[in-house]
């Protein structure tokens, strides 16, 4: 293992099986400048991957849940790595960072932000401005290559999209809307978005694969309905869609069409398309009756349903298979830790905030949980429980 060097020492306790990060002095969140840095060396294996953890911490006392004060309260996101604090970094509008978990996150090690103005937007380097540009962008996938930070912003106010290096437009439609992600897909950035046209029977959606900053219409069938999710490369678009006369969503991979197994009288409220060890897979919501339910395909059956009221927050892809944090519909019920077949029950009164708090470090499979009740959070490591002596909840996790 490489040696790593850290910028904070945080004494590790054990009580009763429950691990505590963090020191419990609740010294993160203390208003101030920027601390800490990333680790200086990354990992050199599959096998001594680093765990990259994230968490917004507010002043003690203060009910985040509630978010009363809209980021002017004493907040900081938080970074850990392999459970040692390296990193505080300030929220709030004077400091042009947020605390909405799906604004940050670590890149090789760096704590990559965005941020909106009234008119601009902003990205920052471990808190440090990068490049800012005019117009309100949600920022909705992020690469970066060298020095080059790539960003996929969808206009705030609706329609219209930029494609850009280091805040630089490379492609922009103003009335377009992205599908999915920004993706890599074989060394090559690559998304796909829907424009509308208008003809004689009305508007009509136009698809379209942007890789490289290549840009090719997708040509889809006749009788598609809708189209729910697109995944795109260089070579090939994969698309999942609703066709005339057929009760299930159907996924189309060129001449090959696979229907997914569901009830017949199913309404489908959303659906998405993943990748994993080169396997398609999909999260679909959907309604029965009066009840909403969610269920996970993939290689061409369906993987595992959820019980009544139950959502996906993180969905995590390892090499051919699916894990995920299943949040509860009520106080009530404990939520599911799923894991490639497998079911666990998230400690009772704990949730998952975002959509990237879950993954997999050195075949050890990490779930960030949040409390309901204004208890600390818990990092989930294959059933072991450690908690963070912060008040607030954890946002990501990621290997690298």
């Amino acid at each position: 293992m490489k040696c790593r060097i850290f910028f904070a020492v945080i004494m590790m306790v054990t009580s009763c099986g429950l691990t505590e990060i963090g020191g419990g002095d609740n010294s993160a969140s203390v208003l101030g400048g920027i601390w800490g840095g990333p680790l200086n060396e990354g990992a050199s294996s599959a096998l001594d991957q680093i765990c990259y953890m994230t968490a917004l911490d507010y002043q003690k006392g203060y009910d985040w849940k509630s978010d009363t004060s809209r980021e002017s309260v004493k907040c900081s996101i938080v970074v850990y790595a392999d459970g040692k604090l390296i990193m505080k970094v300030p929220v709030g509008e004077v400091y042009e960072i947020s605390a909405d978990p799906d604004m940050h996150r670590v890149i090789d090690g760096q704590l990559y932000t965005d941020y909106s103005t009234d008119s601009e937007t902003v990205i920052k380097k471990n808190g440090v401005t990068l490049f800012r540009y005019e117009g309100r962008e949600a920022i909705c996938g992020m690469a970066v290559r060298s020095d080059d930070v790539y960003t996929l912003g969808q206009n705030r106010s609706g329609d219209g999209f930029a494609y850009r290096r280091n805040g630089e437009i490379l492609y922009s439609r103003p009335t377009g809307v992205v599908m999915g992600q920004l993706r890599n897909a074989n060394d090559s950035l690559c998304f796909a978005y829907y424009d509308r046209i208008q003809s004689a029977d009305g508007a009509v959606e136009r698809y379209y694969a942007v890789c490289e900053g290549k840009v090719a219409q997708i040509a889809v069938r006749e009788d598609i309905k809708k189209v729910w999710d697109i995944i795109s490369s260089d070579k090939s678009a994969v698309y999942l869609a609703s066709v005339v006369g057929v009760d299930t969503p159907v996924l189309i991979d060129g001449d090959k069409m696979t229907a997914l197994s569901m009830h017949k009288s199913a309404v489908v409220l959303s659906a998405s398309l993943f990748e994993s060890g080169g396997s398609i897979g999909a999260e679909i919501m959907y309604r029965l009756g009066s009840s909403i339910n969610t269920l996970l395909w993939f290689n061409g059956m369906v993987a595992t349903t959820f019980p009544t009221g139950m959502t996906v927050s993180s969905l995590y892809m390892p090499d051919n298979g699916i894990c995920c944090a299943v949040n509860p519909a009520s106080p009530a019920q404990n939520g599911v830790i799923y894991r490639c077949g497998e079911r666990f029950n998230m400690p009772l009164g704990y949730n998952c905030v975002g959509s990237g708090a879950v993954s997999m470090i050195n075949g050890i499979l990490h779930a960030g949980l949040s409390s309901t009740n204004n208890e600390r959070p818990i990092l989930w490591k294959d059933g072991q429980l450690d908690t963070l002596m912060i008040n607030g909840y954890i946002a990501s996790i990621s290997a690298q």
